[in-house]
């Protein structure tokens, strides 16, 4: 029986953790971590951090989910297996995995002398309190002028301010939404963030097929998303386009430069389309 099972071939142990089937995948098609990221547009650090599971190495978590289910699709894994294995094994916002270790109770102990002042304290405060209420009752405000006399003595008069219109307090201020607001519309799910010009975090979220956000009618608006191709963006009726190519990661795209191309590619299309009736009319 022995020599029947000798040259039996071994099953191969499953994948320890998700950053192992990740790397297994890559190899098995022959691609080192330079051509990975190459072909998927992925930071290389990102994707050893991803196969190493050093959280210290990654970004947030929903741009670590955007970049996971890129690379898990492009080594023809199965995507959400993936996605719910990495939830499971990564328990915090950066992607820093399970402690081992409880960390160490730190003892608390008052310092030396401290009792004691904290008793001397107590004690002045009592003191003071005591010795304020026994100036009172004895009469240390019997100088005190009659408070009828002080309500006979006429006030003296006092302008009245004009009444602020509400109006003008609020006038000049932008709306929250004008019909012009950016309307960015994911096609299929993609992580999109969104920073106003100082950097400040206006919407970041994993948005799923057909979601919308209208962003505020303001300036400087910055855009990065998993997925350029899987992000529509509207201006008011205008169907401006998609951000980018389908699967190109996007960073910090300037949307005032965006919709300025995009209105000078619609004014040179609209002069050529002139040009060209005018010269069919001849």
């Amino acid at each position: 029986m022995d020599a029947v099972f000798a040259n039996a071939p071994v099953a191969s142990a499953p994948p320890a953790n998700v950053g192992e089937r990740l790397r297994q995948a890559r190899l098995k098609h022959g691609w080192t971590l330079d051509s990975a990221a190459a072909r998927t547009r992925i930071k290389r650090d990102y994707l050893e951090a991803l196969e190493a599971m050093d959280a210290r190495g990654l970004p947030s978590r929903a741009y670590t989910i955007g970049y996971l289910r890129g690379y898990a699709g492009f080594l023809e894994l199965d995507v959400m297996s993936v996605v719910e294995q990495f939830k499971a094994e990564v328990e915090c916002d950066t992607g820093r995995a399970q402690p081992t270790a409880p960390k160490k109770k730190r003892e608390f102990r008052l310092p030396k002398g401290l009792i004691g002042a904290a008793i001397i304290m107590i004690s002045a405060v009592g003191a003071t309190s005591w010795y304020g209420v026994h100036v009172t009752r004895s009469g240390a405000f019997a100088d005190a002028p009659d408070p009828a006399a002080l309500l006979a003595t006429p006030r003296p008069m006092v302008e009245a301010s004009p009444a602020v219109d509400p109006g003008r307090i609020w006038a000049g201020l932008p709306a929250a939404h004008t019909p012009e607001a950016l309307v960015f519309t994911a096609i299929s799910p993609v992580t999109l963030e969104v920073r106003d010009g100082s950097g400040r975090v206006l919407f970041a979220r994993e948005m799923e097929a057909g979601a919308s956000w209208r962003a505020p009618d303001e300036p400087g608006l910055v855009v990065s998303a998993t997925d350029a191709g899987a992000v529509r963006v509207r201006s008011g009726a205008s169907d401006i386009g998609v951000l980018g190519q389908s699967g190109q990661i996007l960073e910090s795209l300037d949307m005032s430069a965006f919709v300025a191309n995009w209105q000078a590619e619609r004014t040179e299309a609209a002069a050529g389309t002139v040009t060209a009736s005018a010269s069919a009319g001849r």
